[in-house]
């Protein structure tokens, strides 16, 4: 099977864009993820500034919150006068120490995020300390009505032996609220509230990469010791190679952004860690208004790893495996990982006794890039040591896990990678010609993607 669900090398025989023509001819060379982007099926826009839509199936949850200060997260009268504080008996009487709940009791509960429930739908609330005290795993409550904007009016559905704390401390504030189903009783009339979610539209920009080069009409008709031809053929292969890793750069490290010069824009494209800090950023797009921000490694929404430590262990890595593959592309459940020599170095050490790690692919599944095949049980993962990550000393130990079929390169018309020959003016005693591309990068969704970084060693 061709590596990440790409095009067969067999339709390398009519090359249709210079990008996949340089990749053909250098494929362990300084911009294999361009190359790689050769290969997909290109999108052509005709606007510098495209967008594209989004759609994510939401998990229905939210979390309880303090009422206010001193105060807890439940009331036990479902009325505007409800009393919040001390600890909560569920029956009518709203507040008692001792009180235990019986089956349909009443009880509101204050939430962060109330746009994910709706009236008949059951939810779970995971690890309620009672009196005692003692936690129990979990609590499930019926919705009847929605309050104001935060709260949920609900009846139990079991019994529990003593009053839920609710005295303004931490306890039972941050509890998961979790739909896990709805109810209704026969013959209800019809339910008019309803869930949905918008899909999302995130955009970005096309960007203007020029390289220039120029050869004295002298130097044209002179023969060089290493090419009869001259040394123009050799100028222009160089000039195509820079011109790719420019681009290499940019669709990994660019940031999304649009200057304005004398009444005219320069636009730069986002990069794979532009979409990273956008998905992690308080109020994201992504994630909706009301998200925070994302700091800690050990956030399950976390994409960029700081791994400040410096070190990883077994363990810890096979976690960041789980949470990389919770989200993948729909035709190969496959992550490139572009990596620096120090980051696959440690690897190799940490799994030399495994059997899971393969040195090499047949030359036909990976268009003659040399990649290192790593079979967790997530899915597969194939590891590039890149060469713009091992020359540089602090890249050298990062990884940046890929998911291929997520990316797309939009070019802008027609303007995607060529040659254009003789720019000079004229009167020039020289020849000038550049290579010229504008184009920009699409990634849907980031949380498919991963940045590691700083892996300079592993604990058994």
């Amino acid at each position: 099977m061709p590596l990440l669900g790409l095009l067969n090398t067999e339709d390398f025989s009519r090359f249709t864009n210079i990008r996949r023509k340089v990749f053909y001819h250098w494929p362990n060379g300084a911009a294999p993820l361009t190359g790689l982007l050769s290969m997909l099926d290109g999108e052509t826009t005709n606007d510098p500034e495209f967008s594209w839509w989004e759609k994510r199936l939401p998990e229905y949850k939210s979390t309880t919150i303090l009422h206010t200060a001193g105060s807890g997260p439940f009331s036990g009268a479902a009325a505007a006068t409800a009393t919040w504080g001390n600890t909560l008996r569920t029956g009518g009487a709203g507040i008692d120490a001792g009180g235990a709940s019986v089956l349909n009791d009443a009880i509101t509960i204050k939430v962060t995020d109330f746009s994910k429930f709706r009236p008949g739908q059951v939810i779970q609330l995971r690890n309620v300390t009672i009196t005692g005290p003692i936690v129990l795993p979990r609590v499930l409550f019926r919705i009847a009505a929605m309050r104001g904007t935060d709260q949920l009016d609900c009846n139990f559905l079991q019994v529990i032996s003593a009053g839920m704390l609710n005295n303004g401390s931490l306890t039972n504030n941050g509890l998961e609220v979790l739909v896990v189903g709805n109810a209704f009783a026969q013959g209800q009339t019809g339910v008019t509230e309803e869930i949905y979610a918008l899909p999302i539209n995130p955009g970005n920009y096309c960007q203007i990469f020029r390289t220039p080069f120029s050869i004295a009409a002298s130097a044209m008709q002179t023969a060089a010791k290493y090419d009869e031809s001259g040394p123009y053929k050799d100028k222009a292969k160089d000039h195509s190679i820079q011109h790719m890793i420019e681009m290499e750069k940019a669709f990994i490290f660019g940031l999304k952004t649009k200057t304005t010069a004398s009444g005219v824009p320069t636009y730069f494209t986002g990069g794979i860690l532009n979409f990273l800090e956008l998905w992690e950023m308080a109020a994201s797009v992504y994630r909706g208004a009301a998200s925070a921000a994302i700091t800690l490694d050990t956030d399950d929404d976390k994409r960029i790893i700081a791994n400040s430590g410096g070190t990883i262990s077994e363990k810890v890595y096979d976690g960041y495996l789980e949470r990389l593959f919770r989200v993948t592309n729909n035709v190969a459940n496959e992550k490139l990982c572009l990596c620096g020599s120090g980051f696959l170095k440690v690897l190799n050490q940490m799994y030399r006794s495994k059997t899971t790690l393969t040195a090499r692919q047949g030359e036909a599944s990976t268009y003659g890039m040399t990649v290192v095949q790593h079979d967790t049980s997530f899915g597969t993962v194939y590891y590039k040591s890149h060469p713009l990550f091992s020359q540089n000393p602090v890249l050298r130990f990062n990884g940046l896990f890929v998911d291929v079929q997520n990316l797309r390169f939009r070019k802008l018309g027609t303007r995607d990678t060529q040659l254009f020959k003789n720019r000079q003016n004229n009167g020039d005693d020289f020849r000038r010609d550049e290579w010229l591309t504008e184009a920009g990068l699409e990634l849907r969704f980031p949380e498919s993607f991963m940045y590691l970084q700083n892996v300079q060693d592993y604990t058994p």
